[in-house]
């Protein structure tokens, strides 16, 4: 019993050891985040964390959040006046946020004009840009 109880207790520790990090990035995925003061400051960032090119280059107080498992983004920025033009085009298929921070909107309205720059999700609230890949 004991020689069992010897053989079987390396496997369910190895076991346990690979499904708790599964579940440990599914309870707290792998989120690499920065923050820059200005664009020209996120110049030089990993993938992960780089500005795409829409982002403006008089933009402050930019945030960017990866989940670096499935690659979705959220952006936000201020500007110092209000676009003339839109960023983008308009989309074809809006899409949500999936991740969130205490930075991003509240709430985007359902009815809210959302545009489209490549994978990028663009709604813009004033001098506030709030930007999303799904």
């Amino acid at each position: 019993m004991k020689r069992r109880l010897l053989v079987a207790a390396p496997i369910l520790a190895m076991t346990a050891l690979l499904s708790g990090c599964t579940l440990a990035n599914a309870i707290n995925p792998p989120i690499e985040s920065a923050i820059y003061a200005t664009q020209p400051e996120a110049a030089g960032a990993t993938d992960s964390v780089a500005l795409p090119d829409f982002v403006q280059a008089d933009a402050t107080t930019i945030r960017i959040k990866t989940n670096t498992t499935d690659n979705t983004k959220i952006l936000g920025y201020s500007i110092p006046a209000p676009l003339a033009a839109p960023i983008g085009t308009e989309c074809t298929s809006p899409s949500t946020p999936a991740l969130d921070d205490t930075w991003w909107a509240e709430s985007i309205p359902t009815d809210a004009a959302i545009t489209c720059s490549g994978a990028w999700h663009i709604y813009v609230a004033g001098q506030n840009i709030y930007a999303w890949t799904p």
